[in-house]
C-alpha cells in the first residue's frame, strides 16, 4: 500500500483527525502480507483494547480504548510492520494470559482495571530489560563487523525486534494521541497555534496543547 492509502485507513479509524502525518506514517509503505484476521484471532483482538486501556486507562479523560485504539493496532501491525516485529506481537499476545496467570492468578479477561495495569507494568519492566539486553547483542554485532564500526545504525530491522509490549506500548501511544477523542479530550489541540507566549497563564491539572 502507498502513504496515502495509509493515511486514509488510519484516519477512519482514529475518527479522521491525523498529526505529523509524515512523521506517524514513516515506514508505512510496504505491502501487507497478511490480514488482519490472519494475524489476529478474534479472541486477541478483543484484548488489544483491554491492554490498551492499561496503558492508558479512563480518568477523567477517555481511556485508549474508547478512543479506539484497539481497532487501530491491529491495521497498523498489518500495514507498518515486518514480518519478523507481526509475529513478536502476535507471540507476545499470546502469552499475555500465562503473564495474567502468574501474576493474579486468573485470565487477563477476568482481572479488573487496576489488576490490568499490573500486568501492564510487570511487561513493562520486561521489556526495558529485554531492550537494553537485545541491544548490547546489536553493539556487540557491529564491533565484530569492520564493515560497520563507524556507520550508525539506523535501522534495525535486520536484527531482532524489539520487545512485543515496547512495541505494543508504542502503539497505544501513537493511536491514542493521533485519535480524536486523544486530541480534544486528553489536550488541547489548536489548529492554527498563535505566538510563542513563554508566561501563559498555567495551573496544575492543565492540558497540554498540541
Amino acid at each position: 500500500m502507498n502513504r496515502r492509502e495509509a493515511l486514509q485507513r488510519v484516519a477512519m479509524i482514529l475518527g479522521g483527525s491525523i498529526v505529523g502525518a509524515n512523521l506517524f506514517l514513516e515506514g508505512c509503505t510496504r505491502s501487507a502480507t497478511k490480514t488482519v484476521e490472519v494475524l489476529f484471532e478474534e479472541k486477541m483482538i478483543d484484548r488489544i483494547g483491554d491492554l490498551a486501556d492499561a496503558i492508558l486507562p479512563p480518568t477523567s479523560t477517555p481511556g485508549a480504548k474508547e478512543a479506539g485504539v484497539g481497532n487501530f493496532i491491529p491495521v497498523y501491525v498489518r500495514d507498518c510492520y515486518t514480518e519478523k516485529q507481526q509475529k513478536a506481537i502476535v507471540d507476545g499476545l499470546a502469552t499475555l494470559d500465562k503473564t495474567s496467570k502468574d501474576l493474579k492468578g486468573k485470565d487477563f479477561a477476568n482481572l479488573t482495571l487496576d489488576e490490568k495495569t499490573e500486568v501492564a507494568d510487570k511487561l513493562y519492566k520486561e521489556a526495558e530489560e529485554y531492550n537494553g539486553q537485545r541491544w548490547e547483542r546489536i553493539k556487540d554485532e557491529v564491533e565484530k563487523n569492520s564493515t560497520k564500526q563507524n556507520e550508525l545504525v539506523k535501522d534495525d530491522v535486520e536484527y531482532e525486534p524489539e520487545h512485543w509490549f515496547h512495541l505494543f506500548r508504542q502503539m497505544t501511544l501513537t493511536g491514542y494521541f493521533n485519535s480524536e477523542l486523544g486530541l480534544t479530550k486528553a489536550v488541547r489541540y489548536v489548529k492554527i497555534p498563535g505566538k510563542y507566549d513563554g508566561n501563559y497563564p498555567y495551573k496544575k491539572g492543565d492540558r497540554a496543547f498540541v
